[in-house]
């Protein structure tokens, strides 16, 4: 039975243990942000609500046991999703690499961005969410599930599977569909790589992917919508859509696949969009003390 049309790579997987630890924010993503002490990754974080920062393992950092496990006995099918994240994650220090060896975004990086996206998107908790209330509400699910089927003739095979599982496994059972669709959907977009200022570096979140969508809250990833993604300390991801009504961005004016230096006040509006999206926690980019915030 074929539950998810997401297939960017496969691979069999033996031995896996029953239970097992898995990351919302990819290790590698993270590792861009942290600093290496005694052969261990850390960062230096924010819980949002508390007044002081803290240092955590990288490998313990967004980690839940079997959170994207599928709900099926035999271990490779279970463990699909954690075998799809690892094949893309395994790219990632490349991009980063040639980003800073060649000052472009290479064609190959072009399309593996869109899934890295879509990927680490379809990961975090703000997203999780929204898919689960949209599966749970009978006057939204539908309209939801004609959304993530939009570019496939996957719908009728997709509501079948859906309706097989119980609510609370659904979420898993649907994520496939919706990082295709989410794929899909970035491939039309124009991609912009802007440059830290002046030694500062981007900071990131939990929630990293931030989707700013200008009023247009009827779809996922409407045309309109501006997406920022803080690639490393270095470098921040910016994306849109060359057809969209609303085009006032200065960003927009920035050359495509390049990298591009902006002034303070801009990188500094774009870290508040980039900051405002978290679920629980800020990331900093250097190795900071345990340090009392004050506003």
């Amino acid at each position: 039975m074929q539950l998810c049309t997401y297939r960017y790579v496969g691979n069999n997987m033996k031995n896996e243990p029953e239970f097992q630890g898995q990351h919302k924010i990819p290790q590698v993503y993270l590792k861009e942000f942290g600093y290496k002490k005694e052969d261990e990754w850390w960062i230096s974080v924010l819980k949002i609500g508390s007044r002081k920062t803290e240092n955590v393992r990288i490998t313990d950092f967004t980690k839940e046991t079997n959170v994207f496990d599928l709900p099926f006995k035999d271990m490779e099918s279970r463990r699909h999703y954690e075998n799809l994240f690892n094949k893309i994650e395994n790219r990632y220090n490349t991009i980063i690499k040639n980003l800073l060896n060649q000052k472009k975004l290479i064609e190959k990086d072009d399309d593996y961005l869109n899934h890295f996206v879509a990927n680490i998107l379809s990961r975090t908790n703000p997203t999780r969410f929204f898919i689960f209330e949209f599966l749970k509400d009978n006057s939204i699910r539908e309209k939801f599930i004609n959304e993530i089927t939009l570019f496939s003739e996957d719908k009728e095979h997709t509501e079948k599977v859906l309706k097989i599982f119980k609510v609370e496994y659904q979420l898993n059972v649907a994520l496939g569909t919706v990082m295709n669709h989410f794929v899909h959907v970035l491939r039309n977009f124009n991609k912009v790589i802007i440059k830290e200022c002046d030694g500062k570096g981007w900071l990131t979140t939990d929630s990293p992917v931030h989707i700013d969508k200008q009023g247009r809250e009827e779809w996922l990833i409407p045309i309109e919508a501006e997406i920022y993604l803080p690639l490393s300390k270095d470098f921040c991801l910016f994306m849109y859509h060359p057809k969209s009504e609303i085009s006032t961005n200065p960003l927009r004016k920035l050359k495509i696949n390049k990298i591009n230096k902006v002034d303070f006040n801009t990188f500094d509006s774009i870290t508040k969009k980039v900051t405002f999206d978290f679920d629980e926690y800020l990331i900093m980019n250097t190795e900071t003390e345990p340090t009392e915030i004050r506003t």
